[in-house]
């Protein structure tokens, strides 16, 4: 079991992180698709070679090979889309990079131990980088552009939230407060632009709520005591929270994806 020191160490490195991650995905965001494309693909990269670390899986080369390829393929199926639906080809580049996980456990030559934790292990890395991608469409718009700060900033002050935890009594109260912060980033957020307080305030809680969560299952791994499942863990916190602007705006802030 990680001493209360390591855990504490841990948790600073990867508020760091998501800082880092939050920042630079927000700003490309407000740049336009074609800057934050490029973010997005740092980050699946990373997070695709430090994946199969992060949880311990038996082949490691393997899954890199899986998610660096599917998450290519799920970026480039929202990045190169030029027209409306924006999301069209995005069912069917997941749909080949799930085949890929499979047919990877098919040809593994090792007697394939652990193959349902690798198959499932590997689903969720793919699931994490394809809702990512779902912040390309709202940068090119100014109000989607806006959502996608809301998103990350929730994400990024919910991290800091987390530095509240190595006080033991006061580790219960993290999620609630990465709740309110995040719902305050939103406010904010939709003050300072002139949108909808209440789509961003949803945005806001809702991105904190999901990164908190993420950050959490990541935190009770052994191997968050290295550096690189450290910032796997992250990126994936930031990463994560990508559908939740989309979802909010495909219902409350149409005007936010481009016609």
């Amino acid at each position: 079991m990680p001493s209360r020191r390591s855990l504490t160490t841990a948790t600073s490195h990867v508020v760091v992180g998501v800082l880092g991650a939050a920042w630079v995905i927000g700003l490309t965001g407000l740049v336009g698709p074609g800057l934050l494309a490029v973010a997005l693909a740092c980050a699946i990269a990373v997070v695709a070679w430090g994946w199969a670390g992060t949880l311990g899986l038996p082949t490691p080369r393997g899954t890199l090979a899986v998610l660096l390829t599917g998450g290519t393929a799920v970026l480039l199926s929202v990045a190169l889309r030029q027209e409306s639906p924006w999301l069209t080809w995005l069912p069917a580049a997941l749909a080949v990079s799930m085949i890929a996980a499979f047919l990877h456990q098919l040809l593994r030559r090792d007697g394939r131990p652990r193959v349902a934790e690798s198959v499932s292990s590997v689903v969720l890395g793919l699931a994490v980088l394809t809702s990512a991608v779902f912040l390309i469409p709202l940068s090119r718009t100014d109000a989607g552009s806006m959502l996608i700060v809301a998103g990350v900033g929730a994400a990024a002050v919910s991290a800091v939230t987390d530095l509240v935890g190595r006080w033991e009594s006061l580790r219960p109260w993290t999620a609630p407060l990465a709740l309110a912060v995040g719902g305050a980033v939103g406010t904010l957020v939709a003050l300072v632009a002139g949108q909808p307080w209440s789509a961003l305030l949803l945005v806001g809680v809702a991105s904190a709520g999901v990164s908190h969560a993420t950050r959490r299952v990541f935190e009770v791994l052994p191997t968050l005591a290295h550096a690189r499942p450290r910032l796997v863990a992250a990126l994936a916190s930031v990463l994560v929270v990508g559908v939740v602007p989309y979802a909010v705006a495909s219902t409350l802030l149409s005007r936010a994806l481009p016609a």
